[in-house]
């Protein structure tokens, strides 16, 4: 059996980049306004998350970009849209049962409450469109203690752990798309961003290195010096160099940034939403905080059990 000894050099000239931009784990929910209008600007907010566009919205923006949506049949979007019905047989007014039982009683997608005479529905925006039922819109409302809620909340995380939210398929999911955010441009500063991991603490997170002169061979006098780097220098250098090789790519050899993405870290920072039943929810927490089919990764539970603290502090759960 043969045995191959490599040695591979490197010499970066660190001193025409910017220092590497480190995030930290985050999560915000963000709260439906009222009636259609915030409907519609709920779906705009998370359907730019995908091109990271959030720069476009303004107080009129919102129901253009969803009738764009619509227009295309571009419908995910639309799912992150709560709609809440209430339809009750009252002073006389009868709505036929076929409305309840047909669009939303066997629609997966929705959820139905009968207290006596009262039907409280929650379903999304895409349900609506994709089935016409414009009309229904009729009986929208504003939730009550009755609707099983939709609750939609927007991750700032690591590629790494995405993978993992989105394994929850019954969410509807909208996240940065590496294949269409160039981060060689200004909006993005020009960078990329790696989102940290809890094994790696806040003082080492910033250019642990400390390069002389800003050039890797400054610090290396001799080959193979980075075995003695501790976990954290080889972390950041491993990031740093997929960064500077990636704006290279795009920048210098001009490779799409679809092409170009093939080489980024799994610790950069994305942008996720997810919009659930709190049922749902419940389903991720018991997965991803509390471990109840095995241990959580620690980068996902770091976000799960502080939003799962919410959920109950909002008497969401």
């Amino acid at each position: 059996m043969v045995e191959w000894n490599i040695i591979v050099i490197f010499v970066v000239d660190f001193k025409t980049y910017k220092d590497m931009k480190i995030l930290e784990p985050r999560y915000e929910i963000l709260s439906q306004g009222e009636g259609m209008d915030g409907v519609y600007k709920q779906i705009e907010l998370c359907g730019r998350t995908c091109y990271a566009s959030s720069m476009k919205i303004d107080k009129d923006s919102a129901k253009p970009f969803v009738e764009r949506m619509v227009s295309s049949n571009h419908l995910a979007m639309c799912e992150h849209g709560t709609i809440y019905l209430h339809v009750a047989y009252e002073d006389g007014f009868f709505v036929p049962e076929s409305l309840l039982v047909k669009h939303y009683r066997e629609n997966k997608y929705s959820k139905v409450m009968q207290i006596g005479n009262d039907y409280y529905i929650t379903t999304n925006y895409r349900v609506i469109v994709e089935n016409e039922w414009f009309d229904d819109l009729d009986y929208i409302c504003e939730p009550t203690e009755w609707h099983e809620k939709r609750i939609t909340v927007r991750f700032t995380t690591q590629i790494a752990v995405s993978r993992e939210a989105n394994r929850h398929r019954v969410d509807s999911i909208a996240e940065q798309s590496t294949r269409y955010c160039n981060y060689s441009k200004d909006k993005f500063g020009g960078e990329i961003a790696i989102n940290k991991p809890k094994w790696v603490s806040d003082d080492d997170a910033v250019n642990p290195l400390s390069f002389d002169g800003g050039t890797f061979v400054d610090l290396s006098k001799n080959i193979g010096s980075y075995e003695h780097w501790s976990s954290v220098e080889k972390w950041w250098f491993a990031n740093r160099v997929c960064e500077m090789m990636y704006l290279s790519l795009v920048k210098d050899d001009g490779l799409k940034p679809q092409d170009a993405r093939t080489i980024l870290p799994l610790d950069t920072n994305t942008e996720l939403i997810h919009t659930a039943f709190v049922s749902d929810w419940l389903h991720f927490f018991d997965l991803r905080s509390k471990g109840t089919t095995g241990k959580p990764h620690p980068d996902i539970e770091v976000l799960a059990t502080p939003l799962m603290n919410e959920f109950k502090e909002r008497g969401l759960i």
